[in-house]
């Protein structure tokens, strides 16, 4: 994969993301939408802190943490770019763009938005897709990590 690929897959998730959020807050009065009876519905939701409404009222602090956080991690992947393994940056991508996302909220709105409610099927907090994005990058470098093969080439490693 080369860097500009890593970028434009980073902005497109950005962007997916982005694009949901601006739908469902031009919609917003008319929210909820049931999407599939009982499983999934479309509920319009500002969320001040992180992860399940932790630490809300910080969002100045949060917004720092975060972008302290994704520029690090960039910085640490553009020097070792050629080291490390596909399965691995996968997660990163995903971890970063989730990351940005939800940054791009509390930078200019002050809250993140989320409305993807799976809430009569399982009893789950409302998200977003930079939040499906960050949990789902989370796993993929968790198991990577597992498994032994964080930063190391694939060449080296057969992960």
């Amino acid at each position: 994969m080369s860097k500009l690929k890593f970028l434009v897959i980073i902005i497109t998730l950005v962007f997916i993301d982005q694009a949901t959020k601006f739908y469902v807050v031009s919609n917003k009065e008319s929210f909820p939408k049931i999407i599939i009876k009982g499983c999934l519905a479309c509920t319009y939701c500002e969320n001040r802190g992180i992860a399940f409404g932790l630490a809300s009222g910080h969002v100045q602090l949060l917004s720092i943490i975060t972008l302290g956080i994704i520029l690090a991690i960039i910085i640490g992947i553009l020097k070792n770019f050629n080291k490390i393994n596909k399965v691995y940056m996968v997660g990163m991508i995903l971890l970063i763009a989730g990351g940005i996302g939800n940054f791009i909220d509390r930078a200019f709105r002050a809250f993140v938005v989320d409305f993807i409610d799976i809430g009569e099927l399982i009893n789950f907090p409302i998200f977003n897709f930079a939040d499906i994005c960050v949990v789902i990058g989370v796993i993929i470098i968790g198991i990577t990590c597992i498994i032994g093969c964080r930063g190391d080439s694939i060449e080296n490693n057969n992960c």
